[in-house]
């Protein structure tokens, strides 16, 4: 059975380094009720509190959940990690870029780092 991870609530808490106090202003709930959620000891909240949380931690609900069987999919400590790598994913001529870009040595990372610097001027 699914259920809500005090382990990944509290990861996206210290991503934001944010407290239980300045969560429960941004998110208008009881001081109490967060502090019950982020110990585990509230187990079953109700949707609308998880999803003001995540809203104010700017991460879905879903990166609070513990799956009996984890999705195949890689985890992304972040948003934009996940935005980027299904944008990847999804498009044939950037994942052949990667592929190719990986297999460069260093001195030619750094002459490609050096010219998109410029085309940003």
């Amino acid at each position: 059975m699914n259920f809500l991870s005090k382990e990944k609530l509290n990861l996206q808490k210290a991503k934001k380094n944010m407290t239980n106090l300045q969560i429960a202003k941004m998110a208008n709930i009881p001081l109490s009720n967060i502090d019950k959620i982020f110990s585990g000891k509230n187990k079953n909240p109700t949707l609308d509190t998880i999803q003001k949380i995540a809203q104010v931690l700017d991460c879905s609900i879903d990166d609070f959940i513990q799956y009996d069987i984890e999705p195949k999919a890689p985890y992304y400590i972040d948003r934009k990690t996940k935005t980027i790598a299904d944008m990847i994913c999804d498009d044939d001529h950037l994942k052949n870029l990667l592929i190719d870009f990986l297999k460069l040595n260093i001195d030619d990372i750094k002459l490609i780092e050096h010219i998109i610097e410029r085309f940003k001027d």
